[in-house]
């Protein structure tokens, strides 16, 4: 269930190439792309399993690979032209030959919207055996992805899947790489990655969404308590400072319990953390004042000002006009920081990691695309 809204809305962008539903889908060849087509829009629209412009999923079928576009939100898939075709046979032969650029050359454009990238997970797709493959972010797997040694503790919650746990690598090739040599030696319609995320497959858009739905429900973890954000206070504090407060409860999480924020504060557990809410958290001074608090804040200006703040102990001030992006990363890191064992620290991302992420040419494409939704039929 999404986290109840509070305060001002995410800033709403510009409306553009919309799309009526029936427009949209009979713009998708055929049922099974359709069918896609709707899962993508439903796991898109759950904050708890998809973030932004996060997650993936795709269909093989009649030779073609057909996956969503890098940088656009599985929730307009019912809004806007979404997929990506490519050939299957000639990227999995150039992932086979260890081609430096597996997919461009592969990229069917007498199918493609023009425009659109390939995800950077398009090889990960190709490389699944199944017809359809579901990527997502869902918070109750990342909860066990940043865990040390969470591979050993899965086998009691995943029994009766063929499932495998994939050290992390980054998106991309180098994923695709590692889990070709993990499948080389086994089969699995599971994968677990390690600070990333849940990748399920199926035969069909429904056996793919019963599976996702069960491992999902499996991994579910409970919520250590967090105290109740100073909702009033912060928003007092804020006013007319270029701050406000995040569109959701869960995002408070962050800074309102004493565990998370040390976390938050040490380091980025998962890859579109980067991407979207940058490389560090800005803390304030614990216990300022109202009037201090408006100093620090009116002196986080410009360019340069943080996506975020954490109060200590009374939660998070947005940086007003944060993308929704943002805004949903943001909710994302206080829900999985809050389903964190107290006595387990996690594992971060390297900081060396964290920078080549930050500066991926891949990486600065998605996040450089405009959302375009749409009012739906």
């Amino acid at each position: 269930m999404r986290a109840a809204r509070l305060g001002p809305a995410p800033v709403p962008v510009k409306k553009v190439n919309t799309m009526t539903t029936s427009d949209t889908l009979s713009a998708y060849a055929g049922a099974g792309l359709q069918a896609l087509a709707r899962a993508s829009a439903r796991l898109g629209a759950d904050p708890l399993q998809v973030q932004a412009a996060g997650g993936n999923t795709s269909l093989k079928e009649d030779g073609v690979l057909w996956v969503k576009a890098s940088g656009l939100w599985l929730r307009d898939a019912l809004s806007r032209p979404l997929f990506v075709a490519v050939a299957l046979d000639q990227v999995r032969s150039r992932i086979a030959a260890d081609e430096p650029d597996p997919v461009g050359p592969a990229l069917r454009p007498d199918l493609t919207p023009p425009g659109l990238r390939p995800s950077i997970e398009t090889t990960l797709h190709a490389l699944m055996p199944h017809r359809v493959v579901l990527h997502v972010h869902a918070v109750e797997a990342l909860a066990w992805a940043v865990q040390p040694g969470a591979e050993r503790r899965l086998g009691a919650a995943l029994a009766g899947e063929r499932w495998a746990w994939v050290p992390y690598e980054r998106p991309g090739l180098p994923l695709t790489r590692a889990v070709a040599r993990l499948l080389a030696g086994r089969a699995a319609d599971v994968l677990v990655l390690a600070n990333h995320g849940l990748v399920v497959g199926g035969d069909s858009v429904d056996a793919a969404v019963a599976r996702l739905e069960q491992v999902v429900a499996r991994l579910r973890r409970p919520l250590r308590p967090a105290a109740a954000p100073d909702l009033e206070g912060l928003a007092r504090a804020a006013a007319g400072t270029g701050w406000s407060l995040p569109g959701t409860v869960a995002a408070h999480a962050v800074a309102t319990d004493a565990i998370n924020l040390a976390r938050a504060r040490r380091g980025v557990l998962y890859p579109d953390h980067v991407v979207f809410l940058g490389t560090s958290l800005a803390v304030l001074p614990q216990g300022q004042g109202a009037d201090a608090l408006r100093a620090s804040l009116l002196a986080l200006q410009g360019d340069a000002a943080p996506p975020c703040v954490a109060v200590p102990g009374r939660g998070v001030l947005v940086r007003q006009g944060l993308d929704p992006a943002a805004q949903e990363l943001l909710e994302c890191w206080g829900a999985v920081l809050q389903r964190l064992p107290a006595d387990v620290e996690p594992a971060y991302l390297p900081p060396s990691e964290v920078e080549a992420l930050a500066n991926w040419e891949a990486e600065k494409f998605r996040r450089s695309q405009q959302r375009q939704p749409a009012a739906v039929a």
